[in-house]
């Protein structure tokens, strides 16, 4: 294919809203006019050109009354659906993510970006800046089930609360190793920290632009570093499930970084006196 039938081919893609729309529709199957109108919300006359030049090009077949997708249409629309949902990430938010440092994000998970198409950022409030949104906190106390991922310490997003978590059925946490030491010196002279009895603790020993990463069955919250290495505390957040799925993927990646906690290595460990009830982080002081 020369650059100029290229051209052609990203322009018929590009250019037009409704093209690309019907190509989509498409995806679920063969449609005819009527349905094609009723969901593009447009008339007949509108419609058919549009439908001609996509036909011409063999993106689609017309059989009878219905029209669907060319195997050639189905190709392109596959590989088209990732990349506009990656645009459509960037164009609802572009100064959001110009600022962000993405390097805590795996390559193979910034390709994935387009399963976020749906999500909001919230903006911290100037009377709540150290305070976590009340949309996130709602969403945390629906949720049972909690992965959490920190690499800085941050005492309204640290996910520790004890009479909280008492009340949660599951929860993984990682922390990184300055931020752990943190909480340690925090709890050393209690007498430990209740969690809950399906719990598990890593330790990251590396550096991230990936402040916090929340997980849970109903939604995912993400807090970026900004390229200047430091903190703006604007949360992405998203109950999408897709937007869930790609939350998941990149805690799956740090836990696979880190270490199981090690009594050896942080004085700390979690006790199990009775597996059907809460774990205790307990951390004792160094012996001198």
């Amino acid at each position: 294919m020369d650059s100029l039938q290229k051209a052609v081919l990203i322009d018929l893609l590009f250019r037009s809203d409704k093209r690309r729309k019907i190509l989509l529709f498409l995806r679920d199957g063969s449609k005819n006019i009527e349905e094609i109108t009723e969901f593009l919300g447009s008339s007949c006359t509108a419609v058919l050109p549009q439908i001609k030049k996509l036909t011409e090009k063999g993106l689609i077949k017309q059989e009878s009354k219905n029209y669907r997708l060319s195997t050639v249409g189905s190709i392109v629309t596959e590989k088209m659906v990732p990349l506009l949902g990656t645009l459509e990430v960037f164009e609802d938010n572009l100064d959001y993510w110009a600022q962000k440092d993405l390097t805590g994000i795996p390559s193979f998970l910034r390709l994935k970006l387009g399963m976020l198409s749906r999500y909001k950022v919230i903006e911290p409030q100037l009377n709540r800046m150290f305070e976590p949104p009340e949309e996130f906190i709602n969403y945390l106390n629906k949720s049972t089930e909690i992965m959490y991922f920190s690499s800085f310490f941050q005492p309204s997003f640290s996910g520790v609360d004890q009479n909280f978590l008492k009340k949660r059925t599951a929860s993984t946490f990682i922390f990184s190793k300055n931020f752990f030491e943190r909480i340690f010196i925090s709890h050393s002279e209690a007498e430990g920290l209740l969690l809950p009895k399906s719990s598990n603790i890593y330790i990251y020993e590396g550096i991230s632009s990936v402040v916090s990463l929340t997980v849970t069955e109903i939604f995912m919250a993400l807090l970026l570093l900004n390229k200047k290495g430091k903190l703006d505390r604007s949360l992405l957040i998203s109950s999408e499930s897709a937007a869930i799925e790609w939350g998941k993927e990149l805690f799956m990646y740090y836990r696979s970084l880190s270490k199981p906690l090690f009594r050896e290595e942080t004085n700390c460990f979690l006790s199990e006196k009775d597996p059907d009830m809460e774990r205790t982080l307990i951390c004792e002081k160094p012996s001198i």
